[in-house]
């Protein structure tokens, strides 16, 4: 969809601004010329927003004076907005009409006490302060460089400046910060321990939902041509070997309606019947509903796990439905929001977690919601007449495919999102590197590496950087290329649409038209978008402060997380990881890849735990051959080893990433003599399960459900263990047929 771009050079202010700030020297203005001058962007937004206020001028010559310094494009439109929004408040607090009437010194104190303009919070209010500051110490000094005759003609467009000591007695950026690095090592803490879970959990979904879309595609191409046998019921069958069936049923809009005529206007119903209007050929497409999912062993109490997402379908919350209804309908999704953590209670405005801006993502709409001829119109009515779950299949897949590589890249590199957003189908971003073998390597086949160079933040050149990825990561991008040829119907050696950098982005100025990645519909996908697609592949997946608060996955926690994992669960060195996430600072590093609270009680008490079986290691080390000597030996350095745990035997040889929440964990080894542990377990659980529900504590059941499925998973292994120690045993019985005799 083509955008309408406007261009507002520094000379449009003309007439809006005083002459002197827009020919201001030592600015873009000076007519001698040599300055850098002020970005369309930040011009744009000064034409829009702030022309016709009694700071426009000082606003203006702020402008002028960073973009002049090469102060960066979003730096600059930051400054000139924070002033904005907080003068426009303050001065209708206060009642003031001219810029002459503003005291700092007199109405700083009273905003940065809470005292005035009391809704807005503490990082609001340091903000203000830090930009107001540090604006006011540019233009000064930009001024200090006059001579004094235009000095005094300046004065007048300059900010009053704050006292020092005022500023350091109101400023609260220290306590602001480590409340800061608090909130945000406590939500690292969460996701940290499930760090390597996070991509396999994402491959076993994904794949799940392309299984669907395979059945859906296949039943589709069994429909008639005039839809006659239509409703078709289906189902298959899920896990290996298989321990779901799926019942599914494939509708248009004309038998759905049919179907459910009581619960349908008569002029729809007889719409539906003579096939016109919203019912006509073009828009009465086929789409599919999920009735049931059952369980086909198990003792029948089981609950079956069916797909992550069919709540937020029933429930209206993908795409902009979230602040959609009536105000009982709205405020019972802002509710659950809150309970997932998608929500914060002093939030402004409705929340809507897995909004894609109208991309076609996550949604059925091809228009308004408003328009009944849209899917989405229709989708979201019908979905109230029915039971089962109508699908949006083409569009799930495709937000999963974005959510699956995102996350993949951003869990493996730890790359900012805006850096993500840049991933093009380019000669100069993808490069593939052929390296000779090592000397001496008994494989002499050529070593291949893959490279993706990106524009880092805080790059003031055009200089691109490189960031490795492994095959896996390449793999996926093959798959979301292959998805967007399916989507764009490309035909062989066509290449992807050239598609506009996302224009609210705060970097879009230093991209051009590419062949994005992240695009559909011929729109670049953002990063809202982004991340509405890695929370919707990962939904239901629970993590928690250590005081028990919810935590939403994003692409700056999880770089945090990335950083930590590296240096505390890989042993990396703190410089390489460093380079990796393209930080010049080493000490913002070190901030990032702090070691959690529990990782270190975790190896105080892993210490105590081996000196308080030293003994009994020593002496089986006395009694071992000289070979288990060594292993016991080694093992001994080691923090989980030769624990024993729930239902089998620990095998770690690093820190316990799962919080030693041991059924089924990948590095513990299953003994079958300790079923009636698991089981004591799984009972709990049934236990605490149903006490949850009835308390109406989401995330605590969820949390049960995942435990009780992980001990059915751990207990079926064990019958797999009992079954080929059994096998082991068996003595084949071979019986030799006589032979035929031939005349």
């Amino acid at each position: 969809m083509a955008r309408l771009v406007t261009h507002y050079p520094w000379e449009q202010l003309a007439g809006q601004i005083v002459p002197e700030v827009l020919q201001a020297p030592k600015t873009g203005g000076d007519p001698n010329g040599g300055w850098p001058t002020v970005h369309e962007h930040v011009v744009g937004y000064l034409v829009r927003s702030v022309v016709g206020t009694p700071w426009a001028n000082h606003l203006a010559l702020l402008a002028a004076v960073l973009a002049a310094r090469q102060r960066d494009v979003q730096t600059v439109k930051l400054a000139v907005q924070t002033l904005h929004a907080r003068f426009k408040a303050l001065f209708s607090a206060l009642g003031l009409q001219t810029m002459e009437e503003w005291e700092p010194g007199r109405y700083l104190p009273p905003y940065m006490q809470g005292d005035l303009l009391p809704k807005d919070g503490p990082s609001v209010r340091q903000a203000f302060l830090g930009r107001y500051n540090s604006a006011t110490r540019q233009v000064w000094g930009w001024l200090e460089t006059l001579p004094s005759e235009e000095r005094a003609r300046y004065q007048p467009f300059t900010l009053p400046v704050i006292n020092p000591l005022l500023m350091e007695a109101l400023s609260k950026e220290k306590e602001l910060e480590q409340l800061q690095r608090q909130f945000r090592k406590a939500e690292t803490e969460a996701v940290v321990p499930h760090f390597a879970m996070l991509r396999a959990e994402a491959h076993f979904r994904y794949n799940k939902l392309i299984r669907l879309r395979q059945v859906y595609r296949e039943a589709v191409a069994q429909v008639h041509p005039d839809h006659s046998n239509l409703p078709l019921d289906l189902s298959y069958e899920e896990g290996n070997p298989p321990q779901e069936r799926y019942h599914v049923r494939l509708w248009d809009r004309r038998c759905f309606v049919k179907a459910h005529a009581e619960q349908y206007h008569p002029d729809t119903y007889r719409r539906a019947v003579n096939g016109v209007k919203q019912f006509g050929e073009e828009r009465n497409k086929v789409f599919l509903e999920l009735l049931n999912v059952e369980r086909l062993n198990g003792d029948g109490s089981a609950l079956p796990e069916g797909f992550w997402f069919t709540e937020l379908l029933t429930c209206g919350l993908l795409e902009e439905r979230a602040r959609e209804g009536n105000e009982q309908e709205v405020a019972a999704r802002q509710n659950w929001l809150r309970q997932w953590g998608y929500a914060e209670e002093d939030a402004k405005g409705l929340a809507a977690p897995f909004s894609t801006k109208g991309t076609g993502l996550l949604s059925w709409s091809d228009g308004t919601h408003h328009d009944d001829g849209s899917n989405g119109y229709f989708m979201a009515r019908a979905q109230r007449r029915t039971q089962g779950v109508l699908i949006p299949v083409e569009s799930l897949c495709a937000a999963a495919t974005f959510g699956l590589l995102a996350l993949d890249l951003l869990t493996t590199t730890g790359m900012r999102m805006n850096e993500l957003m840049q991933l093009r189908l380019s000669p100069d971003c993808l490069i593939r590197l052929i390296d000779d073998p090592p000397p001496g390597a008994s494989d002499r086949s050529p070593r291949i590496r893959y490279l993706l160079r990106l524009l880092p933040k805080g790059e003031r050149t055009e200089t691109l950087h490189n960031y490795g990825i492994g095959k896996e990561s390449v793999r996926l991008i093959e798959q979301t290329a292959h998805l967007l040829s399916e989507h764009y119907q490309l035909q062989g050696g066509d290449l992807l649409p050239q598609v506009a950098f996302d224009p609210t982005h705060t970097r879009s100025h230093r991209f051009k038209p590419a062949p994005y990645l992240f695009q559909y519909a011929y729109q670049h996908v953002n990063d809202t978008a982004i991340t509405a697609c890695i929370r919707f592949l990962m939904h239901g997946m629970i993590f928690q402060t250590s005081s028990g608060r919810a935590v939403v996955l994003k692409a700056h926690l999880l770089r945090h997380a990335f950083a930590t994992y590296a240096v505390h669960v890989e042993g990396l060195p703190v410089d390489l990881v460093a380079k990796w996430l393209q930080q010049k600072s080493l000490e913002v590093t070190k901030y990032y890849s702090e070691m959690p609270e529990y990782m270190q009680i975790e190896q105080h008490a892993s210490f105590v735990a081996r000196l308080a079986t030293q003994l009994n290691i020593r002496e089986a080390i006395l009694r071992s051959p000289e070979a288990i000597q060594q292993q016991a030996q080694a093992a001994r350095k080691r923090v989980g080893t030769l624990v024993p745990v729930c239902g089998g035997d620990c095998t770690l040889v690093a820190y316990c990433p799962n919080q030693f929440d041991c059924i089924h964990c990948p590095a513990k080894s299953p003994d079958p003599d300790k079923r009636s542990q698991v089981e004591e377990k799984q009972r709990w659980a049934k236990e605490r399960l149903g006490y949850y529900e009835q308390e109406g504590l989401v995330l605590e059941a969820e949390k049960m459900k995942q435990l009780l499925r992980a001990c059915e998973l751990e207990l079926r292994e064990m019958d797999l263990i009992i079954a080929y120690r059994k096998d082991e045993s068996r003595y084949a019985l071979i019986q030799i047929q006589p032979r035929t005799r031939h005349p």
